[in-house]
């Protein structure tokens, strides 16, 4: 797989996948914003949450917004997040794959085997954010009664695709930084040592 990726991707393939994957995240939090003003789903309990949160978090947060609110997470919130781990995941893959690729200037060659240990990264955190999806949508559905299991589930899973999708920024972040700096460092005219 990675052969065939390094043989066939293109920079615009990165730039499209990760333009795709922030415009779809920009059009979700305009979306939240004018369908429930004031409220704040990009944090705990719902969102971006590094640590656990405690179950009765949930039920407060799924009170707080109310009848509309909860209703709009699960007709509207929950399937447009249903694509936007899978565009992030691949805008996340073809980067590291792109800055790592071997025998390129503007890139950090990695081994195959270091390769596709970063790659799991991402698919990790997609598949830790398509189940946080699936324990919310039967949070919803349990509405007002959200079993303490459930709940503790759905903790586990927000705080594990948070650092997870966390790690996978980063790792991303620091080829790009690293393929720079060792593009500036080998830049024209100058030599390797």
């Amino acid at each position: 797989m990675l052969y065939l990726l390094d043989r066939h991707i293109k920079f615009w393939h990165v730039c499209l996948a990760n333009g795709a994957a922030l415009a779809w995240f920009m059009g979700m939090s305009l979306s939240i914003q004018a369908a429930l003003p004031g409220a704040r789903l990009f944090r705990c309990p719902i969102g971006l949450c590094l640590g656990y949160y405690a179950p009765i978090e949930l039920q407060a947060t799924l009170t707080a917004i109310g009848k509309e609110g909860r209703q709009y997470l699960a007709d509207t919130l929950l399937p447009l997040d249903m694509v936007l781990p899978a565009l992030l995941a691949v805008g996340l893959i073809l980067t590291c794959v792109w800055y790592s690729r071997a025998n390129q200037a503007t890139a950090m060659p990695l081994s195959r085997g270091a390769r596709a240990a970063l790659l799991c990264v991402p698919l990790l955190y997609c598949l830790a954010d398509y189940a946080e999806n699936w324990a919310l949508a039967e949070a919803l559905d349990a509405f007002p009664n959200i079993p303490y299991r459930l709940a503790r589930r759905a903790s586990f899973l927000t705080a594990a695709k948070s650092q997870l999708v966390t790690a996978a920024l980063g790792i991303a972040l620091a080829l790009v930084i690293a393929a720079w700096g060792r593009a500036h460092q080998h830049g024209p005219g100058r030599t390797r040592s």
